[in-house]
């Protein structure tokens, strides 16, 4: 897959852009604050029909104007397609592919698929659980639109079976319906992401490898379904989740750790160790999800060369030379962008973007 051209209307800092990208390599060039980010942030819309910031949807309509909309053209297997995403100041988003409107936000996830990475994904190393948590859940939703579908259901069942155990009266007895569906769900979720983190693990370490020069790295799936099913936990900390007002236990409590050199990666990880392994990650994500559909998703990298030493960048650069489709790149040194293309031989188209 690949995207042919974008035109923004008032989306964030731009009254009005047009760009288009060439079949590989395309580098955003500009200052700090120019809007380079905020271009991928529309790609990541027409894919996910939602920022990668977490912002607001109003606040992404640029200061002073009634909407947003933004279009893109993508190629998929040959067919060209146009995917459309407008917002207005009456808080109405739609989403068209082709002038078909979706009907639902969660049946479009999956169709432009994206790899996208950015100075933020640091998280998923130094954060909370829940933040790896969504990076699987994503990866598996954009080529399992049944995985999604339990997700969504098992998150709703959640909320319930929580608001059930703020009441004082509650007993076992009443809650027993949301313990059986949620255990149902959370079998499914369990064994999708199980499976998928065994491919994964074995992707990343290989990446990891081939960036930082055999350093050794690991990964482990946790989860408290490996030791029981979620019915047996359930009912075990039934006492237990009423004084704490919320479930205790389910996959919304797994976790993924890493490890470098057997040691906890956050603790021992340089910084350029750490953004080698998300570099690492997101090239996995990719190999997964271009095996499983059969075509190549697209690559969005925001500042790549941030806290990498020049020796990383190169290999990260042949990476990208040789085993992937279309990537698109943000840098604020054109200089430094220009020599390594003429360094590694290779081709690529630059956009310059001013103030």
């Amino acid at each position: 897959m690949k995207i042919e051209s974008i035109n923004l209307v008032n989306f964030k800092n731009y009254d009005n852009l047009n760009l288009e990208f060439n079949n590989r390599v395309n580098f955003i060039l500009g200052n700090n604050g120019v809007g380079k980010t905020n271009i991928l942030d529309a790609i990541h819309y027409l894919s996910f029909s939602k920022s990668f910031q977490k912002n607001i949807d109003r606040l992404n309509i640029k200061y002073g104007e009634l909407f947003f909309s933004i279009r893109g053209f993508f190629y998929k297997n040959k067919l060209k397609q146009e995917v459309y995403l407008a917002f207005d100041e009456k808080r109405t988003k739609k989403i068209m592919v082709d002038n078909q409107v979706c009907k639902k936000f969660s049946n479009h996830i999956g169709k432009f698929p994206i790899v996208m990475t950015t100075p933020f994904d640091i998280s998923l190393i130094l954060d909370s659980s829940e933040t790896r948590r969504k990076f699987i859940d994503v990866l598996i939703s954009q080529m399992d639109n049944i995985y999604l579908r339990n997700i969504i259901i098992y998150r709703k069942l959640l909320k319930q079976r929580n608001l059930l155990l703020k009441n004082k009266n509650i007993n076992e007895g009443d809650i027993t319906i949301y313990d059986e569906k949620l255990n149902k769900t959370s079998i499914f979720i369990f064994n999708k992401r199980k499976q998928i983190i065994n491919i994964l693990k074995e992707k990343v370490c290989h990446y990891y490898k081939i960036i930082s020069d055999d350093e050794e790295i690991d990964l482990d799936y946790k989860s408290q379904l490996f030791e029981e099913d979620l019915s047996y936990l359930l009912k075990k900390n039934f006492q237990k989740d009423q004084i704490l007002h919320y479930t205790s236990c389910g996959v919304h409590r797994d976790d993924i750790d890493f490890f470098l050199k057997k040691n906890v990666f956050k603790k021992t990880g340089s910084q350029g160790q750490q953004k080698s392994l998300i570099m690492a990650l997101k090239f996995a994500e990719f190999d997964i999800l271009k095996e499983k559909l059969n075509f190549n998703p697209l690559l969005l990298i925001d500042d790549l060369f941030d806290k990498l030493d020049e020796h990383r960048i190169k290999k990260i650069m042949l990476l990208l030379k040789n085993n992937f489709g279309q990537v698109i790149l943000t840098d604020t040194n054109n200089n430094r962008v220009n020599n390594i293309l003429v360094e590694l031989d290779m081709d690529a188209n630059c956009i310059m973007i001013n103030d």
